[in-house]
């Protein structure tokens, strides 16, 4: 009986192992240029969401654009300008100055065992920091 309980354990744990590393496939999604990760990108199969991220990637280069456009104005763009916002169908997304960068998803969501609105905090922060490091890095020399 012992012994088929172990093996029953072993079994069990080679099964949840398999699991887990099967949902550990992820790109990670940084702020370009300051190394601050903000999350990071999960899939399954085969084929990374290069797209998807490029996306995303795309979206922040819109907002670091226009800060540079604008003169970088260390105060024209700080971490305080990332928003959570919620629509009327539950969809919750992050802006940065009312720019979209990403939506969270339920995907994601159950990768990390929380809320679409809790995720979202997280991101946020996550984020807020990505913004910071990059005024930071790109300030103007007076």
């Amino acid at each position: 009986m012992r012994k088929f309980n172990f093996l029953l354990v072993v079994l069990l744990v080679a099964v949840l192992s398999a699991t887990a590393l099967a949902q550990s496939k992820g790109i990670p999604v940084d702020v370009p240029g300051t190394g601050v990760l903000f999350f990071t990108y999960r899939y399954e199969g085969n084929v990374p969401p290069y797209d998807a991220v490029n996306t995303i990637w795309t979206n922040l280069n819109t907002v670091f654009t226009a800060w540079v456009d604008a003169g970088q104005d260390p105060s024209a763009l700080t971490g305080k300008d990332v928003q959570i916002k919620t629509d009327a169908a539950g969809n919750v997304s992050l802006y940065v100055k009312d720019q979209f960068i990403v939506e969270v998803d339920a995907y994601h969501a159950a990768a990390n065992k929380a809320t679409k609105a809790q995720l979202a905090e997280k991101w946020a922060a996550n984020l807020r920091r990505g913004v910071e490091a990059f005024v930071k890095i790109n300030e103007p020399i007076n």
